[in-house]
């Protein structure tokens, strides 16, 4: 098995680019995709082992180790083993985690599409834990199954054969050249998907990883997605919600996934500003801001300056990777790349909180590069003691951010991933900068750079005793400490500012303080939601409410038709995706209209509406109960974990059992139930809501 893998393509030009076909198929499902790629990339295009014009070996068992062993021969032979970007789809995701975890060297970015994955139950998160179990393990079931009937039925294997011929199966999978082997199937099925590791070969991958699944994708176990986070805490996972978003991505979406994995392309920060000339003064703002923090005080500066303000990566519109942890060395990386790019050598850096914190490691790292620094409001912590700051204390809870998997998919199914991962950037730069920076350890690397440090008194973020600590280590560090102020006084007081950096001069310019309310703080409450979760949180409690009084029957009614309406309407606006598509926009637009005309009738006959809305109540809790039940007694892997999922299956198994029987107390008990979980819902929304509406004004100053 030491003969390479047949390449199917190796066009293109720039650092490479490796994409790995689908179970079944061949190269030939990247055509589309590699020539939008090629422009930017080289892009190569492999069959894998046992695929195409692949090798085909009598004794292979197409293991991880098997495939990840022919990509690498192959990649050598074409010396694209270095600065690699690897693709992998359906089983190509298994094959490329596989490669990244065995050959990390040379492994820059890994980009998974659709792989199948499934955790065993205690790697699995709580979040939809009893139908993930059973999606899970009745998936793994089936393919045991047809593994079977692929070695012994003659009948089975000769279908396959005739398949793998078919133009119509091969127009639908989007391969074109690939000849279907029963064993090869058969084995893959069973090494690569059903008993594949992927938790344990996704911990061992350095690179950063991305992982794009449809919605609608039934191969992947979509209660478990953010769980693979405990083993990748930095993956970047999209959930893509057009409407034909199944299993079929390489094939029916290949701009949107070729825009995805070209999206990473940016690796310089974005120049606000470059005004002025003389020494160069580079302004790093802090965190949940932007460059736009600075403007009050560039055109005075530029009197004498040429003065660089710059979005931190991250924020404003630099780029935002969802997949890297925003750690100090990130930070710093980036910010060497940019102004090496403008072919700065030598300037002098302001930095503000979360800004101060990367101007000084930068002073560290590069110490003949910065003449002096300045560092306002400056979040650091102190040596060897915790901190007594409250607000301090509070950002050790981010440190295990990446980690809360469960949180993040109850906040995710919320907000939107879209939403949430806006925050992404600033947790983990807090969890990964302010709460590890070790500035201690500087001190000789920052002993010859001419520090200046300012605070107020009011600052809630500056802990006293580590800025003592600091200026004792630090000899030649210059203190300057303001009364009354707050952490935001370069912003809301500039003349202070300018003041500390330059002395008291007289400025053309007339020196103008940044406003109170910030110019995008509108569209920063509309982007982030908050009216929209306010709504919910008014319809959620006011709908909980209504179910514990004597308008609970036409409550319920007004629930199933405003469910139904809905259900069209995502429908219908999903359907104009499809609008080239032919049969599948035909059925779609059938199917919202059958939906409204469905929601029509529900509304004029309230008494059906009812019965349909309790019987689907109670099949509901029937169900849910008897699968809780069995996975409690089948799988659960603790004893707290069995004893939760036993009593709430029991319980409402025998809620929907006694109400289908024509029980009315447990029917009411029902109502109350899906009423409480309203009410709770509503306030949920609520809380959330009043957050956003917080990180809306923090955020104001994150114009981007």
């Amino acid at each position: 098995m030491n003969r390479p893998l047949h390449v199917r393509y190796d066009v293109g030009n720039g650092s490479p680019i490796v994409l790995l076909h689908g179970i079944n198929g061949d190269g030939t499902q990247w055509e589309k995709i590699k020539t939008l790629l090629e422009s930017r990339h080289r892009v190569i295009v492999v069959d894998l082992l046992g695929h195409g014009k692949s090798p085909r070996p009598k004794n292979a068992e197409y293991t991880p180790q098997e495939h990840a062993d022919a990509l690498r021969l192959t990649l050598e032979k074409l010396n694209a083993t270095k600065n690699l970007t690897i693709v992998g789809y359906s089983m190509g995701g298994t094959v490329a985690v596989s490669y990244a975890a065995l050959y990390p060297k040379g492994v820059t970015q890994l980009s998974l599409i659709s792989a199948p994955f499934y955790l065993t139950p205690d790697q699995m998160i709580s979040n939809r834990y009893a139908i993930s179990l059973v999606i899970t393990k009745t998936s793994q079931l089936l393919y045991g199954v047809l593994e079977r009937f692929l070695e012994k039925s003659p009948r089975l294997r000769r279908t396959v054969t005739k398949l793998g011929a078919s133009k119509k199966f091969r127009m639908m999978i989007g391969a074109y050249d690939n000849t279907l082997d029963a064993d090869v199937i058969r084995k893959n099925l069973q090494n690569m998907i059903r008993d594949f590791d992927f938790a344990s070969m996704l911990q061992n991958v350095a690179a950063p990883v991305s992982y794009y699944a449809g919605k609608k994708d039934p191969v992947v176990v979509q209660g478990q997605l953010y769980a693979l986070r405990r083993y990748s805490p930095y993956i970047d996972i999209r959930r893509l919600s057009i409407i034909k978003m199944d299993h079929m991505l390489v094939q029916n979406l290949p701009k949107e996934i070729a825009a995805l994995l070209l999206s990473r392309e940016e690796t310089i920060l974005h120049i606000a500003a470059d005004e002025g000339s003389g020494p160069v003064l580079v302004l790093l703002h802090g965190m949940e801001s932007s460059s736009h923090y600075w403007e009050p005080m560039v055109p005075e500066l530029s009197e004498r300056w040429r003065v660089i303000t710059l979005d931190l990566l991250g924020y404003g519109n630099s780029p935002k990777p969802m997949n890297i942890a925003y750690s100090i060395d990130d930070h710093v990386k980036w910010l060497h790349k940019t102004l090496r790019s403008m072919r700065i050598k030598e300037f002098a850096v302001v930095g503000h909180s979360l800004g101060s914190i990367v101007a000084l490691a930068y002073a560290a790292r590069y110490p003949k590069q910065v003449t002096a620094a300045y560092l306002f409001s400056p979040v650091l912590l102190p040596v060897k003691t915790e901190s007594r700051q409250y607000l301090l204390k509070s950002l050790r809870v981010v440190e295990a951010y990446p980690h809360l998997s469960t949180l993040y998919a109850q906040v995710a199914g919320a907000i939107g991933d879209e939403r949430l991962s806006k925050f992404i950037p600033t947790f983990r730069s807090a969890g990964n900068v302010v709460n590890v920076f070790r500035w201690h350890d500087l001190r000789r690397a920052i002993q010859h750079t001419p520090i200046t440090m300012a605070y107020g008194t009011n600052d809630q973020l500056i802990d006293i005793g580590a800025a003592d600590q600091f200026v004792e280590a630090v000899p030649q560090v210059k203190r300057t400490v303001l009364k009354d102020h707050r952490h935001n006084f370069p912003f809301f007081h500039p003349g202070l500012a300018l003041e500390i950096i330059e002395g008291k001069k007289k400025y053309k310019h007339p020196i103008q303080r940044g406003d109170s309310l910030p110019r995008s703080f509108a569209q920063q409450f509309i982007s982030l939601a908050v009216p929209l979760m306010v709504f919910k949180s008014i319809l959620y409690i006011a709908l909980g409410v209504l179910l514990f009084t004597e308008y609970a029957q036409y409550t319920l009614v007004a629930i199933v038709v405003g469910y139904v309406l809905y259900y069209g309407y995502r429908t219908i606006r999903g359907a104009f995706s499809l609008k080239y598509e032919g049969v599948s926009y035909f059925f779609y637009v059938l199917l919202s209209l059958a939906s409204a005309i469905a929601a029509l009738m529900l509304f004029r006959r309230p008494e059906d509406s009812l019965r349909i809305a309790v019987l689907a109540l109670c099949v509901t809790f029937i169900a849910i109960g008897l699968m809780r039940m069995f996975v409690a007694l089948r799988w659960a892997h603790t004893r707290r974990l069995r004893i939760t999922l036993m009593l709430s299956g029991t319980g409402m198994l025998l809620l929907g059992s006694t109400a289908l029987a024509g029980s009315l107390v447990s029917v009411y008990l029902i109502v109350y139930l899906i009423a409480g979980i309203l009410f709770i819902q509503g306030i949920r929304y609520g809380l959330i809501a009043t957050s956003a509406l917080g990180f809306a004004y923090l955020r104001g100053f994150n114009r981007s």
